[in-house]
């Protein structure tokens, strides 16, 4: 019997299994730092450089004016937040179940998609604006006008990105599960599902933001209530850090809803 080298009981340290990983301590990165330097460098300059130049409190009001006024409004400005988000749901709602099933619809009928697809885009070029004196008579004033604007200003992207994530879906898959006799809603579940998430979910992230934008654009022009509503008030009355709290509110509250939809994607679209 061969004697063994002592090199040969070694393990071999170039092996990939073998070596040693170096750990580095965790440090916050330079997309996290950076824009945190830069807010607390902005607000110094708003805070302490507003008195010096002499601009007036209802110009401009510093952050502390601002963060004061909502202290003592903070009631009445999440209540009527409250009624925007409202709004905002049921036409996000909306936006996203019929823009949905329509783009999947579309795939899997062509003739569908020639019928339908240019009066999406004939309707995305008409300014809802000019659609308002039409939804009031239909609609009156209030919510249900307020949430068919959210609806139409989402509508587009949404069908759009969900149709472009359908047929992103490998045909040559498609073919195969169907020469199997695969049925359309087998087909659907393990091709065409997990093709459109990606574009599914970008287009959620901007119907998040146009479907907000038009429920308080909805405020602005017809609304009785709602944080556009409030903040057409306190604009009247010069309530300029109660109009600004009010307006920092309404972005906190579109970047939680945009970060929760970031934050699902994450973990929905594993695979990317």
């Amino acid at each position: 019997m061969s004697r063994r080298t002592e090199s040969e009981y070694l393990p071999d340290l170039t092996a990939p299994d073998v070596v040693p990983k170096v750990t580095t301590p965790a440090f916050p990165s330079r997309r996290t730092v950076l824009p945190g330097i830069a807010l607390v460098f902005v607000l110094v300059v708003w805070e302490f450089g507003l008195p010096v130049v002499g601009v007036e409190s209802y110009i401009l009001p510093t952050p502390s004016a601002i963060a004061g006024a909502f202290v003592a409004n903070h009631e009445v400005i999440l209540s009527q937040l409250w009624v925007t988000i409202s709004e905002f749901l049921a036409g996000f709602t909306a936006t996203v179940v019929s823009g949905y099933l329509l783009a999947l619809a579309m795939t899997y009928s062509r003739t569908l998609e020639a019928t339908v697809y240019p009066y999406v885009v004939v309707v995305r070029s008409i300014p809802v604006v000019t659609l308002l004196p039409i939804f009031i008579i239909w609609f009156g004033f209030g919510m249900s006008s307020i949430v068919v604007i959210s609806f139409l200003i989402s509508f587009f992207p949404m069908v759009v990105n969900s149709l472009s994530g359908f047929k992103s879906a490998d045909e040559d898959l498609v073919e195969m599960l169907e020469s199997f006799s695969a049925t359309r809603r087998e087909v659907f579940w393990n091709v065409y599902r997990y093709a459109s998430l990606p574009s599914v979910f970008a287009g959620l992230k901007i119907c998040t933001i146009l479907a907000f934008t038009g429920a308080i654009v909805g405020e602005f022009l017809i609304g009785q209530a709602g944080i556009g509503y409030l903040i057409l008030e306190y604009n009247s009355s010069l309530a300029t850090p109660e109009m600004f709290a009010s307006i920092f509110v309404v972005s906190a509250t579109e970047l939680l809803i945009f970060g929760t939809i970031h934050r699902v994607e994450s973990v929905v679209v594993d695979w990317r």
